[in-house]
């Protein structure tokens, strides 16, 4: 009986697993695919509730369900060792960005051309909320859980880390086009390659923070 139990957790776990993966890999563009579908235009402050939702589900299923702590989520004390990473991934990170339009240009790849905050509508308060949020939740969704999940199945942190940019830059296909999707799988390699080097997610979500608290700074006073 000990045995069948042992058996039916260690399934159980498995299925929390697949489901954390499924959500921290997918939970992002269904909802905002789903709300392009129904015509749905969420408040921002809706938006990034619903964002850190996701988040606490995943780590809800992390600890909850599968039994493990946040450091399986690249959850680690911020130390020293992490500034030249941080200062790396958010040089290389805002280059990925911002450096690539003539590459882009000369490729012929469509683009929109805007960064995403809509200052003048929703405030600089709710700007610099929408950065922190991003910065945090798709770090840890991407490059935390899904990189060490995906490590454990396949056993190749590298293809894990392959399959995470993919993942992320998919994600952003829903309302983007194929130039900034060529900027954000460069931005998602650059931050996935400083993760696999730390394996923490302080420089990570700490370049992308700075990456759109600079976006932020660049509507207000540029």
């Amino acid at each position: 009986m000990a045995a069948a139990d042992r058996t039916t957790a260690s399934r159980d776990r498995s299925l929390a697993t697949f489901a954390g993966l499924a959500i921290a890999l997918f939970g992002l563009p269904s909802l905002s695919g789903a709300t392009r579908a129904l015509r749905i235009d969420l408040h921002p402050l809706v938006t990034i509730a619903a964002q850190w939702a996701l988040l606490g589900l995943v780590v809800g299923i992390a600890i909850g369900i599968e039994g493990r702590s946040l450091r399986s989520l690249g959850v680690r004390r911020p130390s020293r060792r992490d500034a030249v990473p941080l200062l790396v991934a958010a040089v290389f990170g805002f280059l990925a960005l911002a450096a690539t339009g003539p590459l882009i240009d000369a490729l012929g790849l469509p683009e929109r051309r805007v960064t995403g905050l809509d200052i003048d509508r929703v405030g600089v308060e709710v700007a610099v909320a929408s950065a922190i949020t991003i910065g945090v939740v798709e770090e840890a969704l991407y490059r935390g859980y899904a990189i060490e999940r995906l490590a454990e199945y396949t056993g190749s942190a590298r293809l894990a880390g392959g399959l995470s940019v993919a993942a992320f830059t998919l994600s952003h296909a829903v309302g983007w086009r194929l130039g900034d999707l060529l900027q954000v799988s460069l931005a998602a390699l650059v931050f996935t390659l400083v993760y696999l080097y730390r394996r923490s997610l302080v420089p990570v979500v700490g370049a992308h923070i700075a990456i759109w608290l600079f976006g932020v700074l660049g509507a207000v006073y540029g």
